[in-house]
């Protein structure tokens, strides 16, 4: 069975080199040339551990190829994945232009056999106006079409594809299931079948969840700060509760980012606006995850009295361990408002391109932790790096000039951190700290 795949950057190309791995012929397409040269070479276009070697594993048996030619990727297929990655505005409000263009370029070209599978994150109803675009420019009998909500975690992305925790297929008739379940049968088991438009909101509902959860635990976690309670302790204990579960999102710091969990809140919330349905826990949770990085700013402030002038150190610049991928960083946000204010920002990341970073922030990139640190009246730890995990604090107290550091993922050991006469700060346990 031969399967194209649409849209090659983080869940196209994961999906494209697994699939090839697991023995299906694979041609992956997307128009950007640049991108398909490197992908030839094994080169993915961000980092995912052991995408790369995945991806010369497949080129080089001939399972894998690659084209810039979307039409002639789609002919003489049985399955069509499209995996666009859907761009989003500066309100994470879902563009949809690209991959409604790119339907009426391939429509013609597509088997009638054909199945096409979505699982690029589209607001729900999407897939019924993708299938109207190739039915109307068809002269024969139409493909068929599914969703799969996928949920692939950058970082982690070759196990979840491997192992998906969440085996759900959308479609209308049970003949498109079956042929996907050739597929993806091996995967997992249990997979379930849901119609069209519950699969795609299927999706929506997992994100906006996960979002309520995180909202719900950095609110806690922010009242447990002003009254010496541990939020961090609160949220394990719940998690022992059976209707919350060992693995709730209950962990109080930083607001969601990177863009996948906004795209929801924002699709049902927009949802709810043009069915003049209410949304008011959605609408509270988007506000609240604003605030909520600004409690970076807001500790700073507290713990040095003023910021004007100040130099903090920032440890991690990806929206998350990892990647390499910045678009929707927490950290970026962090820097552009502590730049706004007037201090000074030098920052390091183990993948993060340095020449992306300057093109997006006016932080100083250094070359290693310690570069970044010298001089610094404060250190801030926004992305979990394991590189990170065991910094040297006695070295980084030699190169600091203040003693201030915040851990806003709860990372290091407080007590080594204090025992290198710095003074550790986290979010959501109970800690009030201003310098004297």
């Amino acid at each position: 069975m031969k399967i194209a795949v649409l849209g090659l950057w983080h869940q196209g190309v994961v999906a494209a080199a697994c699939l090839a791995d697991m023995g299906f012929e694979v041609v992956g397409a997307d128009p950007d040339v640049q991108r398909i040269a490197d992908l030839r070479k094994g080169r993915a276009p961000l980092f995912e551990p052991g995408l790369d070697a995945l991806l010369e594993k497949g080129v080089a048996g001939g399972g894998l190829t690659f084209t810039a030619d979307v039409v002639d990727a789609v002919r003489d297929v049985q399955y069509v994945f499209v995996m666009f990655d859907t761009p989003v505005n500066e309100m994470d409000e879902s563009d949809l232009g690209g991959i409604f263009q790119t339907f009426e370029q391939i429509a013609p070209a597509i088997a009638n056999d054909a199945v096409i599978l979505v699982t690029a994150q589209v607001p729900v109803g999407t897939c019924d106006r993708l299938i109207e675009i190739i039915n109307a420019r068809k002269t024969s009998a139409p493909a068929s079409i599914a969703y799969i909500p996928e949920n692939l975690r950058l970082g982690q992305a070759i196990e979840r594809f491997r192992a998906p925790a969440l085996p759900v297929i959308g479609c209308d008739d049970q003949h498109t299931f079956d042929r996907l379940l050739m597929i993806f049968g091996s995967t997992a088991s249990g997979w379930q079948h849901v119609t069209l438009r519950t699969g795609e909101m299927v999706k929506h509902a997992l994100n906006a969840f996960l979002a309520l959860n995180i909202c719900f635990a950095n609110e806690l976690g922010n009242l447990c700060d002003e009254v010496g309670a541990d939020g961090k302790r609160v949220g394990e204990v719940l998690r022992m509760e059976p209707r919350i579960g060992t693995k709730a999102m209950l962990m109080p710091g930083l607001g969601f980012s990177g863009g996948t969990l906004a795209r929801d809140m924002q699709t049902l919330r927009s949802l709810g606006r043009s069915r003049d349905i209410p949304t008011p826990l959605l609408d509270g949770a988007w506000q609240s995850n604003i605030q909520q990085n600004q409690l970076v700013v807001r500790k700073l402030s507290r713990a040095l009295h003023t910021l004007s002038g100040a130099r903090i150190a920032v440890l991690g610049l990806t929206y998350k361990p990892d990647t390499s991928t910045l678009r929707r960083s927490a950290a970026l946000d962090v820097i552009a408002e502590l730049i706004g204010v007037g201090v000074v920002v030098t920052a390091h990341d183990p993948k993060a391109d340095a020449e992306e970073v300057r093109a997006v922030s006016a932080c100083t990139v250094c070359a290693d932790p310690l570069a970044a640190l010298e001089g610094a009246d404060a250190l801030v730890l926004m992305t979990p790096w394991s590189d990170y995990k065991d910094l040297d604090f006695e070295a980084a107290k030699r190169s600091m000039a203040g003693t201030y550091v915040l851990d806003t993922a709860g990372l290091w050991d407080g007590k080594k951190v204090s025992a290198a006469g710095l003074i550790y700060d986290e979010i959501g346990r109970g800690r009030r700290i201003a310098i004297t």
